[in-house]
This record gives structure tokens, C-alpha cells and sequence, in this order.
């Protein structure tokens, strides 16, 4: 029996930057998944460490105007740091460190993320990846590499989160590009 309650997918900084820059690269599939939350059928929770990254544009003026302005829109929910999120987000961070696991930085590389991403996770990044798993966000979109590692390699067997660039725009949204989302019983 599948819920009526809409999925969370959360994003990164990487996310909110290109859509607010207008980055051609992204913004088609950024702007697929936003017509997606204008529906219902998802929730877009915007942890406060991505907001956090949102200093400026590409233009060079502060974003906090248009971060606020975006954060109006229905669809949106504030993913608030907590405790929890915080023994979360260390212990990511100690996990995925490759002086904890030596073997970390060579499946990394073997898996296609560049050498000067491939050693650990970073602060915000675990703080990000936490809030997507304390608040069980189904999907979290990301283009840093390592994230995706760490989630198609690690996470995604583990709880069930997806962890991945955004639907391409030619795609409905979330079917057929990743594998299956967690099952809602």
C-alpha cells in the first residue's frame, strides 16, 4: 500500500546555487524537479547547512535576498539542525574518512570521483547527508561526487535513501533513473 504522503528530497548547496545562477548545465533538471513539488507529490527540504553555503552569487551580490525569496514557496521545508543531526553528521564524517578506512580513497577513485574529492566527507556535506537521513528524505540530490559514492555505494543498501544528481528534465520525476526508492508500507 503506497502513502499519500508526498517525499522528501532534499538538496544541496550545489543545487540551490545553480538555480538561483541560472547555470544552463543544471537548471533544466533543477527546474523539473521544482515543477515536481509545485504538484504535491514531493516536499523540497532545504537543510540549513546548504542555506548556510548560499553566500553569493555568480554576479557577485549577496544571495541572502534571493535565498529568502525562494524559501517562500509552498514546497519548501526547512531542514533544522538538531542533536541528533549533529552525532549524525560526526559520525559520517568519521566513517567516511579514509584515515578510518583505508580503503576508501581507492574505491572512490575506482569509482570515478576525482582524487581531490575522494579522502573524506566534509563538514557541511555530513551536516547536509545527516539531516537527509534524520528527517528519512528518500532522496538526496546532490552533483558533488563523493556524495554520490558514499550513497550509491554505502547508504543506499543501508536506508534506503538515494543519493544522486537531479532527474534529468527529459525524465518524469522519480521513476527510471536510479533504483527504486524505499518501499512505504
Amino acid at each position: 500500500m503506497q502513502s499519500s504522503k508526498p517525499t522528501l528530497d532534499v538538496w544541496d548547496s550545489m543545487c540551490i546555487i545553480g538555480l538561483l545562477n541560472n547555470e544552463k548545465d543544471k537548471l533544466p533538471a533543477l527546474l523539473a524537479q521544482t515543477r515536481f513539488f509545485e504538484t504535491g507529490a514531493a516536499i523540497l527540504g532545504l537543510p540549513i547547512a546548504a542555506l548556510d553555503e548560499v553566500e553569493t552569487l555568480i554576479d557577485g551580490t549577496p544571495a541572502e535576498e534571493k535565498v529568502r525569496e525562494f524559501l517562500q514557496n509552498p514546497y519548501i521545508l526547512p531542514l533544522h539542525a538538531n542533536l541528533e543531526v549533529s552525532f549524525k553528521s560526526k559520525n559520517l564524517r568519521y566513517r567516511f574518512d579514509n584515515k578510518n578506512s583505508p580503503d576508501l580513497f581507492d574505491i572512490a577513485v575506482a569509482a570515478g570521483v576525482p582524487r581531490d574529492q575522494a579522502k573524506k566527507l566534509g563538514r557541511k556535506d555530513s551536516e547536509i547527508l545527516a539531516a537527509a537521513l534524520y528527517y528519512k528524505a528518500e532522496r538526496l540530490t546532490t552533483y558533488d561526487p563523493f556524495l554520490i559514492f558514499v550513497g550509491r555505494h554505502c547508504l543506499q543498501a543501508e536506508t534506503g535513501i538515494i543519493i544522486g544528481p537531479p532527474w534529468p528534465s527529459t525524465m518524469v520525476f522519480p521513476e527510471n533513473q536510479d533504483p527504486p526508492a524505499k518501499s512505504q508500507a
